[in-house]
């Protein structure tokens, strides 16, 4: 990365609401995210709104997430040592450059979770952090998801998840009518625990 330039910020700090949906179950331990410069958050908060107004709004059972593209996510929080991962999190923060990015259209994931997100110009950049995480995380490979791993990774800014694919699909209609392209920084990458909720 550019010498000149300031590094990434550093933000430990989840966002997990332990008292949101309660009696429901999820496996997620720790996620690394890149979290975006205060007007391009707004903006996709905006978006959540939007989704929120006709109900197809939903986010999980985590609480009010920061907007951010997440780098990797571990279900298995034992095999997750998180001092070292926040270690990992502040090397790499150090040594990484604010991330241009631009979102350039939406998408969906037709699967259990019916993920509607928004979908970044995928940019030398971007690849480049997530594969610098990748490379100094090599100890934490088999606790992340397959498909965060490099050369399986869709990077993506989740909008709604968890709900029927046909709110999902009305989201989407409802985004692609007034869509506007975004654009930004991401400029901090945070360490997000997320305990299991039972």
């Amino acid at each position: 990365c550019d010498g000149a330039a300031a590094p990434l910020a550093t933000m430990p700090s989840p966002w997990h609401n332990p008292d949101a949906g309660a009696g429901r179950e999820t496996s997620v331990a720790y996620v690394v995210e890149l979290r975006f410069d205060d007007d391009l958050a707004h903006r996709v908060r905006a978006l959540w709104q939007t989704l929120d107004a006709i109900g197809a709004g939903g986010r999980g059972p985590d609480g009010e997430p920061v907007p951010h593209v997440s780098l990797a996510v571990y279900d298995d929080e034992d095999a997750v040592d998180p001092a070292l991962a926040g270690r990992l999190v502040a090397w790499l923060a150090a040594r990484a450059a604010p991330i241009e990015i631009a979102f350039a259209g939406l998408g969906l994931f037709p699967t259990e979770e019916n993920v509607l997100f928004l979908a970044p110009v995928v940019t030398p950049g971007l690849v480049d952090v997530h594969a610098a995480w990748h490379g100094v995380a090599a100890p934490l490979r088999a606790a992340c998801r397959a498909h965060y791993l490099p050369g399986r990774w869709v990077p993506h800014c989740t909008l709604a998840s968890r709900g029927p694919l046909a709110g999902a699909s009305a989201g989407l209609e409802q985004l692609a009518r007034q869509w506007t392209p975004l654009s930004g920084t991401a400029r901090a990458i945070a360490l997000v625990r997320v305990p299991p909720v039972t």
